[in-house]
């Protein structure tokens, strides 16, 4: 068997971002730096920069059925990770793809929202995505998803760690709550883990500048590629978040002055 051949290889499923600075784009890039391919399928297509989200367009149901398949006769999938996915059709595609595949570990970034407020998830397509989040096996929402999935409000650090716990229990995934937005003192940037019955804390990434663009997609690709690679939740989530920090010290600033994870 040659080198290539043991490459594990990975499924990106998300929307397209023309500045590549996150989507199935970052996902690919991101997935390589983990080590393992990627292949990637585009739920819609979005037009935004790095600091600003201006609307998304769907891609046809039969193109994402066709690409899908496609995807899957070409390489042996050991994961997949789904982020933006917007439609009805593209939630109806990933979850009947992941159906049929019971033991391809699943890694669901819910992006529900833009950074600036903009809606990322059509109403109808919220009874396919609530049967998706179900069948993940890792989940990473930030705070502001995790209280949407949650419908509640989370006041602080401590009712943050009983959140995780409480998608876990909903979900029966894995859950990794992003801690970019707490306010909490002290607390910004920690991550909190929540797998097996276990919380594990992650402290914050050192030398972050500004407010990177693309870090969501770029963690979950990668602990969808470590995953893949064979490593337990916690083993993954850490490798990632290792290699997460090296990306984000290397950030290279847009013309918008935002900096994203690769040159």
């Amino acid at each position: 068997m040659g080198k290539r051949d043991s490459v594990p290889a990975i499924l990106a499923f998300g929307g397209f971002d023309p500045t590549g600075g996150a989507g199935v784009l970052m996902d690919s890039r991101a997935a390589t730096a983990a080590g393992v391919h990627a292949s990637a399928v585009v739920s819609c297509l979005t037009v935004q920069t790095t600091a600003s989200f201006s609307r998304f367009a769907s891609v046809p149901r039969d193109v994402l059925d066709e690409s899908l398949a496609a995807a899957a006769k070409s390489f042996h999938l050991r994961a997949v990770k789904v982020g933006m996915v917007g439609t009805r059709a593209a939630a109806e595609a990933i979850l009947s793809f992941v159906a049929a595949q019971r033991d391809l570990p699943l890694v669901l970034d819910p992006v529900l929202r833009s950074s600036s407020g903009a809606p990322l998830l059509s109403s109808s397509a919220l009874p396919a995505y609530r049967r998706l989040l179900r069948r993940a096996a890792v989940l990473t929402p930030n705070l502001p998803e995790a209280e949407k999935l949650l419908d509640r409000r989370i006041v602080s650090f401590s009712d943050a760690a009983e959140a995780a716990g409480e998608l876990s229990e909903r979900t029966g995934a894995s859950v990794v709550l992003k801690g970019g937005h707490f306010a909490w003192r002290g607390r910004r940037g920690t991550d909190i883990v929540f797998s097996d019955g276990q919380t594990t804390l992650l402290p914050p990434i050192g030398g972050r500048r500004g407010d990177p663009h693309g870090t969501g997609c770029a963690l979950a690709a990668m602990i969808a590629a470590r995953i893949a690679a064979g490593d337990a939740v916690v083993p993954a989530v850490l490798a990632a978040k290792s290699l997460l920090s090296k990306l984000v010290a290397g950030g290279f600033p847009s013309a918008e002055g935002r900096p994203t994870l690769f040159p």
